[in-house]
């Protein structure tokens, strides 16, 4: 039996599935076998965040309006979130609310703060399904209109036509957290709950959460534990603190591993056709929820839809991390690398691998984080790059064209740190004073390259 190290655990190899993200040719056949970017707006020419040049849309920025050029933008990248009601701090969906904020608009938007979306779609490192991602001349539009006044233009302009969220379809059942009251003495609370999951074994093919207190509820992770044993420690965990569910800060605080990965705005997620997650029959589920308490401490109740299968071809999660991590204190940047093989990263299965795609991970000190493919018979090639980490938006990202890879071949992962306020060494865990260099690929070992 190979064990495989998760979190602070360590976890079953034979146990480790995941989600598989964006379509794609692979070789799956629905079986349950393991088969600040600076913008020149006066030409066509932008720069990228490297100083690359990228030719968008040649000409001008030119004269800008809201109701011609920057309300388009809002419809499609923001307004999910910037709602009444919604996740985000105030409402984007009108020219007043938009013409005050428009100042701020434009800073985050360069700073790519916002959207939030913290894997790099340039294309310098692959393209990603779903990207809440601007392009340069985006960016200098915003920016544009901030710069020209807000001009207003003519709100009899038709509407943006906005594309509709994807949907669940089929067998679908429902989870849901017990009704919870945040912790009001924190800014933040992170909250497990243990749940029932499926009386059989199941494949998970998409899911959809629906928070019920959308303005405080930042993400949602629902987690699988591994084992009987993992599940009755979680049970136990709960136990221990009074209300409902325990605190779980970075991951589950038993082995597990993640099945659902939400952040609002984005709709369903649904996995390739005919690939989907096991989910084994008789153990149950944990729904963290993480609760941002800016905009107050109001009870929530969550719940999450499972769409399921009763056969897929099964995916897995393989995880790449840097366990013996070591991160001198008071540096304003520091980083740690790690390299190995993919086979042993498959624990021997010496079939290729699809990969779908990637979840990466570290706590707050978090900055940049890297991985990269080398191949057996030389070369490189970048796999995903999060050029500014940020810990309150911890998201999956599913490429537009799937990777087939070799397990002859390497894989790296580089995480870079700010321990500027930090004493002590900083190693791994699953503290709040710890961090992790971890990735997890969301892949389908294949049957031929």
């Amino acid at each position: 039996m190979t064990w495989l190290r998760v979190g602070s655990t360590f976890v079953v190899a034979g146990s480790l599935l995941a989600l598989a993200g964006c379509g794609g040719d692979d070789d799956t056949s629905g079986t349950d076998t393991d088969a600040g970017n600076g913008v020149d707006s006066g030409t066509s020419t932008m720069i990228d965040g490297g100083g690359a040049p990228v030719e968008e849309d040649a000409g001008p920025i030119g004269d800008v309006t809201y109701y011609g050029h920057v309300r388009p933008i809002l419809a499609e990248n923001c307004v999910s979130c910037h709602v009444a009601g919604g996740v985000g701090p105030f409402p984007l969906d009108t020219y007043d609310i938009a013409k005050n904020m428009a100042t701020r608009i434009a800073e985050v938007t360069r700073d790519r703060i916002m959207p939030p979306f913290l894997a790099d779609n340039s294309g310098e490192c692959h393209t990603w399904r779903d990207a809440r991602w601007l392009t340069n001349r985006e960016i200098a539009t915003l920016a544009a209109w901030d710069e020209q006044g807000e001009p207003e233009g003519d709100p009899a302009t038709p509407p943006p036509t906005v594309p509709p969220l994807p949907e669940l379809d089929g067998t679908v059942s429902t989870i849901e957290t017990e009704v919870y009251t945040p912790d009001s003495t924190r800014t933040d609370d992170y909250r497990c709950f243990v749940v029932d999951g499926p009386a059989a074994t199941t494949f998970l093919t998409g899911y959809e959460v629906h928070p019920g207190n959308a303005p405080i509820v930042h993400h949602v992770i629902v987690y699988a534990p591994t084992s009987a044993g993992a599940a009755d420690q979680a049970r136990q965990l709960d136990a221990n603190e009074d209300g409902p569910g325990y605190t779980c800060f970075g991951a589950a605080n038993v082995s597990a591993f993640p099945v659902v990965l939400w952040a609002p705005g984005g709709g369903a997620t649904l996995f390739p056709d005919g690939t989907g997650v096991q989910l084994e029959g008789g153990l149950p589920l944990i729904i963290q929820v993480h609760y941002n308490l800016l905009a107050g401490s109001d009870p929530d109740q969550t719940s999450v839809d499972l769409q399921t299968a009763p056969r897929a071809t099964r995916a897995r999660i393989i995880p790449l991390g840097d366990y013996d991590m070591s991160l001198a204190p008071r540096m304003s940047s520091v980083s740690t690398s790690h390299t190995e093989n993919l086979s042993d990263l498959t624990r021997g299965i010496n079939l290729p691998v699809t990969i779908y795609g990637m979840f990466p991970h570290m706590h707050t000190l978090g900055r940049q984080l890297q991985v990269d493919h080398i191949a057996n018979g030389g070369g490189e090639q970048c796999l995903v790059d999060v050029p500014r980490w940020d810990f309150n938006w911890q998201l999956a990202y599913f490429y537009d064209e799937p990777i087939r890879i070799s397990t002859l071949d390497s894989m790296r992962i580089t995480c870079t740190y700010d321990t500027s306020d930090r004493d002590g060494t900083v190693t791994w865990g699953e503290g709040t004073q710890d961090e992790m260099c971890l990735n997890f690929f969301y892949a389908v070992i294949s049957t031929g390259l």
